[in-house]
């Protein structure tokens, strides 16, 4: 079956450094990791894969436009694997996560014994028995599973959760999973192993594995729920699989860029999957979710992001419409599997407090002005 839309020929990037060892662990597995002005971290995360129980066949680095004294400080630290082979890759330009996560997927797979995808973040420290976990886990489950996530803590604490995958709340919003009362929905793109069946299908369906329009944020959402609708089942595991620094690429904190792409996609996301029988079960709670987010930036004087991200969302719906279509008709006997892994509760605990909080401190600083 042909690809449901044709996408443009992926961005060219040159082969910048191939380290090898002398032996191969014929695992079939594959780690990809994009580096964006984190060389200190990316070396860090490559040094734990290395420490890994079972080491992967190929490791994929690619260095996604950053200064050049980064990128050399990349190169100047990169060592040879403890077997395998290790490849650095460079764009001249910023993929952004989903693009440049595709063009490593499609040079990964370009090795015909390479079964098992693993997504990690250049920020992550890997665990001794993250891959021999997943790659277990998935074998076990067999073909119906297609993708697997467990736990991330964070760096700083690692007693404390960063994620435990991603949930899909009432009102439709996906964000981190932070408790285990919430539903699974599926892997984060932080720290997943997909398996190559899963990444044909998603490509022979959708065109792409990751949707490079959304550029960052939200993409494994999207990943994730196409999944589900296809009738693949994401594995969690409760194990520590790594420990997470958390947005070293940008910069910290909720920013504008982080909101932007955030919301953005998400509209796309719901434009395109969401089946219309969920949508007519959620919508009210969906449309409260978009006052309550509107206003909270409106209240931060953030009126023109507001405007951007509705804007540039509704610019290119008619184009998510389309694909919503020919998605659809892949989808017919998977809804109730998404309806499923929808929580029950609006949004995660702790928002509407959080809320409140910020709008009490906005009001108190008007307050004062006046």
């Amino acid at each position: 079956m042909a690809a449901a839309q044709a996408w443009a020929d992926p961005p060219a990037v040159a082969q910048a450094l191939c380290l090898a060892a002398t032996q191969t662990p014929g695992q079939g597995i594959g780690v990809l990791v994009i580096n964006y002005n984190t060389a200190c971290q990316t070396l860090r995360c490559l040094e734990s894969i290395q420490q890994s129980s079972v080491l992967p066949d190929w490791v994929l680095v690619l260095d996604n436009a950053s200064a050049l004294s980064d990128y050399e400080q990349l190169l100047q630290g990169a060592k040879a694997p403890n077997a395998g082979v290790l490849h650095i890759y460079r764009s001249e330009q910023n993929l952004g996560f989903a693009e440049g996560s595709n063009v490593l997927i499609d040079l990964l797979l370009q090795q015909p014994e390479c079964q098992y995808v693993m997504l990690l973040n250049s920020d992550a420290v890997a665990h001794k028995d993250m891959l021999v976990t997943l790659q277990g886990a998935l074998k076990s489950a067999g073909a119906e599973a297609g993708l697997a996530g467990g736990r991330m803590h964070k760096l700083a604490d690692p007693a404390q959760v960063d994620t435990l995958g991603l949930a899909l709340y009432a009102s439709l919003m996906p964000t981190d999973r932070k408790a285990l009362d919430d539903i699974y929905l599926g892997p984060t793109g932080g720290c997943c192993m997909l398996t190559r069946a899963l990444v044909d299908r998603l490509k022979v369906v959708s065109g792409y594995c990751f949707d490079p329009r959304f550029f960052c944020y939200c993409e494994d959402a999207d990943l994730v729920m196409r999944a589900v609708l296809l009738g693949y089942r994401p594995l969690y595991l409760n194990q520590l699989l790594a420990l997470h620094e958390g947005q070293a690429s940008s910069g910290g904190g909720y920013n504008a860029f982080i909101a932007y792409h955030g919301l953005r996609n998400t509209l796309w996301m719901h434009i395109k999957l969401v089946p219309a029988e969920i949508f007519w079960r959620h919508g009210l709670l969906l449309l409260l979710a978009h006052g309550l987010m509107v206003g909270r930036h409106l209240m931060s004087g953030r009126f023109s992001l507001v405007l951007r991200v509705y804007r540039d969302a509704l610019r290119r719906s008619s184009e998510f419409m389309v694909e919503r279509k020919k998605f659809q008709c892949h989808i017919k006997n998977n809804v109730s599997m998404l309806g499923s892994r929808i929580t029950r509760k609006f949004y995660r605990k702790g928002y509407l407090r959080l809320l409140l909080r910020q709008c009490s401190i906005i009001s108190n600083f008007l307050g004062k002005r006046v």
